[in-house]
């Protein structure tokens, strides 16, 4: 599929590099799913593959089905032939902002959002669960050493007190698997809000999709449009919560089935509403507030409930 497209941002660090998005070649009907870091993707991947293979189970770990394609743990050609592999329509992440990404109107983009700081805290814990020295050999088997430039990062503070703080404030380059810091957070999701009205960007909110999963697939399915099954959709919706995919998590959490984890159940700790307010001051969430509408303005509220004008 080829179309002129604008200048692409590129985002490098450790874990991604976007610039192997220019390197693949897409199929007319591809999805793309792009979230911040912890912020529902992995969801978002079961319930997409759930509705395009018509099953509950998928059958294989979701990392081999839909690979994190900028992900540097594989190298591009072990990413691209699973892809290429496949007969089915293909859905696939990243954690890519949209201006990285090749934008393609008959391809389907559906992006997600978290309240920022339910998300930090979950990238904290997610921090904590991964094997590092896993992630280190598999990063420099697939694409090498990182250079000084991409692994030289700020170190945030152990209290998760403090390291709320440090993320409202902190002015960490995008690096295309963050968000590690509110700036960070606020560029991304600009991407997807000014995107909002083009017809094959769709936008999903984890606060929308805590409330009323039934609901959030219902949109998924006609983003994709796919025909609900209301004989078999309740066992969908069951198969796509918190504890059956937390039950199923040697399957269900990415990169589990290449050791990334320390527990594949931790990596679906806690979901929902962190504790966060009782982490921080009035005055810390004031200043997060004030941070936030200066950081991400009209799309501040979608940011942190899910609301869209």
């Amino acid at each position: 599929m080829s179309s002129a497209q604008p200048a692409l941002r590129r985002y490098q660090g450790f874990m991604a590099d976007s610039a192997r998005w220019e390197r693949f070649t897409f199929r007319p009907d591809d999805v793309v799913i792009t979230t911040p870091s912890k912020c529902g993707t992995t969801w978002m991947q079961t319930i997409v593959g759930m509705l395009l293979l018509d099953r509950i189970d998928l059958g294989a770990p979701i990392s081999t089905i839909s690979p994190w394609l900028d992900m540097l743990i594989r190298s591009d050609d072990e990413v691209f032939d699973i892809l290429n592999h496949q007969s089915h329509r293909r859905f696939i992440k990243t954690h890519t902002p949209l201006d990285g990404i090749p934008r393609h109107p008959s391809v389907t983009y559906i992006a997600v959002a978290r309240h920022p700081l339910d998300g930090a805290l979950s990238n904290r814990d997610h921090g904590l669960n991964m094997q590092e020295d896993r992630a280190m050999d598999l990063r420099v088997a697939a694409s090498g050493p990182a250079g000084p430039e991409l692994s030289d990062r700020e170190e945030p503070p152990d209290d998760p007190a403090d390291f709320l703080r440090w993320f409202i404030d902190n002015h960490e380059p995008p690096c295309g698997s963050g968000p590690h810091g509110l700036a960070d957070y606020c560029q991304q999701i600009l991407t997807y809000w000014h995107a909002r009205k083009e017809p094959n960007v769709h936008l999903f909110h984890y606060a929308g999709m805590w409330a009323d999963l039934d609901a959030q697939m219902r949109r998924v399915a006609a983003a994709l449009g796919v025909r609900v099954d209301e004989t078999r959709w309740p066992q969908f919706v069951e198969a796509a919560g918190l504890p059956s995919m937390r039950a199923r998590a040697d399957n269900t959490a990415p990169e589990a089935h290449m050791g990334l984890w320390q527990s594949p159940q931790k990596f679906f700790r806690a979901g929902g509403t962190r504790d966060w307010a009782s982490l921080l001051s009035r005055d810390d969430i004031a200043h997060f507030d004030e941070r936030l509408s200066e950081l991400a303005g009209e799309a501040a509220g979608w940011a942190t409930t899910g609301r869209i004008a």
